[in-house]
């Protein structure tokens, strides 16, 4: 594997979970259900991982998932949601 091939997937994987998390933090204001938009944020998150690893056949383990991903998707998710939920836009 090239090193170029693999920093190409590293960002990848980043933007995906970046805008996926940002769209749910958006979807679990409107829930508004605070343990349902848990259990649906990690739900979405092993899919989203599920299906990355179908399509870009990547074979990485849970902490190149962790560091090129799943810590933007969750950081994301609750700054995204906290902002909506104190604001009270709907």
């Amino acid at each position: 594997m090239s090193v170029k091939s693999y920093f190409d997937k590293e960002l990848v994987a980043t933007l995906v979970f970046a805008v996926i998390g940002i769209l749910l933090g958006y979807f679990s204001f409107l829930l508004n259900n605070p343990p349902g938009s848990l259990v649906l944020m990690i739900l979405i998150a092993a899919v989203v991982i599920f299906l990355f690893r179908q399509v870009v056949k990547i074979k990485e383990g849970f902490k190149w998932w962790l560091g090129n991903g799943l810590i933007a998707y969750i950081i994301l998710w609750l700054v995204v949601w906290t902002i909506f939920y104190n604001v009270g836009l709907r």
